[in-house]
């Protein structure tokens, strides 16, 4: 339970960091990354403890050397194809956030291509 509260916890954290690391948090990047927490509150099983950690992530800012720990942190101890499985799986994430606001900046492309490098996709 641990890894999986860990994964929705980064997920909504690199969708922030991905949102916002260009300077501008526009409305639909906000939207897309509460939309991802409403659905998640949403889910029957998930702690109330969970849930409050979610809506606590709008709170704050991360960094790309943040995200890359976390994400490098949340894979440990997989075998290669479930962490290829969990990053490809937030890869999707992080451009869904990126193309959400249709304007791709500079910064945003930077920072996903550290991410990628530094994961190893």
């Amino acid at each position: 339970m641990e890894k999986l509260k860990n994964s929705i916890l980064l997920t909504a954290k690199a969708g922030l960091f991905f949102a916002s690391c260009d300077g501008d948090f526009s409305n639909k990047e906000k939207e897309f990354v509460e939309g991802y927490i409403e659905s998640i509150e949403e889910v029957g099983e998930i702690p109330e403890e969970l849930k409050a950690q979610l809506r606590d992530t709008l709170n704050h800012t991360y960094t790309l050397e943040g995200i890359i720990h976390d994400t490098l942190a949340l894979v440990e101890g997989f075998n290669e194809d479930e962490r290829k499985a969990i990053l490809f799986t937030l890869r999707q994430f992080i451009l869904k956030i990126i193309a959400t606001d249709a304007h791709v900046k500079t910064k945003e492309v930077e920072n996903f291509d550290k991410w990628l490098e530094a994961v190893g996709l």
